[in-house]
């Protein structure tokens, strides 16, 4: 996983206290805006509930290293040595560059070599991941490698489909775009029909993000 190499550690009780504070900086702005920040109840412990809501798109690293580590030493004697794939986990993260929602449709799939995963851990690894302030590029990658290097299989791959709402409510307002990455490693990676044969898995009668 991707960290900054210079990373101010704050204590995991500080960081509601401190997220609290940067969404009241937030609401006294939208109050310089002309908006009834002080008189209007429904901004009563909008502070707070934002706060919270923060801390769900973007858990902690050390939360979420602790639990993939957890999952990841949680697996089972491989009798199998085809594809398996979970397909379409739909998931939520934070674009790093606007701080706005991203909204993904995601699959992995992996070629087991000694040891195969549950199903459950392999959803739950893909939402884990996706809850951070990362781009899709490097969060695709991620995705790959860790199934790669942790579980150590004989090839793994991700396909990532992302709604951004950087993208799509502000800025070119490109509502119906779609970012598309993808990522292949070891027999994904140098056989194209494998390759071919998780893409075209991928895709095949997907529904609507919305």
């Amino acid at each position: 996983m991707h960290t900054p190499t210079h990373t101010r550690h704050v204590p995991n009780d500080e960081v509601p206290r401190l997220l609290t504070g940067a969404y009241q900086q937030v609401l006294a702005a939208l109050d310089l805006m002309g908006y009834p920040v002080t008189s209007d109840h429904n901004f009563a412990e909008t502070a707070g509930r934002a706060a919270r809501a923060c801390l769900e798109l973007m858990r902690p690293v050390a939360v979420i290293e602790a639990e993939l580590t957890d999952m990841l030493e949680r697996t089972f004697p491989a009798r199998y040595d085809q594809m398996v794939i979970s397909k379409d986990n739909t998931c939520f993260g934070m674009c790093p560059h606007h701080l706005l929602p991203v909204i993904y449709r995601i699959s992995v799939a992996y070629l087991p070599a000694s040891r195969v995963l549950g199903i459950s851990k392999l959803s739950r690894m893909v939402q884990l991941l996706a809850r951070r302030p990362v781009l899709q590029e490097d969060l695709t990658h991620e995705l790959a490698m860790t199934l790669s290097e942790r579980l150590q299989t004989r090839g793994s791959a991700a396909y990532v489909e992302g709604l951004h709402l950087c993208m799509a409510a502000r800025g070119a307002e490109a509502h119906e775009a779609r970012v598309v990455t993808s990522a292949m490693l070891g027999a994904f990676r140098d056989y194209p029909s494998t390759r071919q044969e998780f893409l075209d898995l991928c895709v095949r009668t997907q529904a609507s993000l919305l």
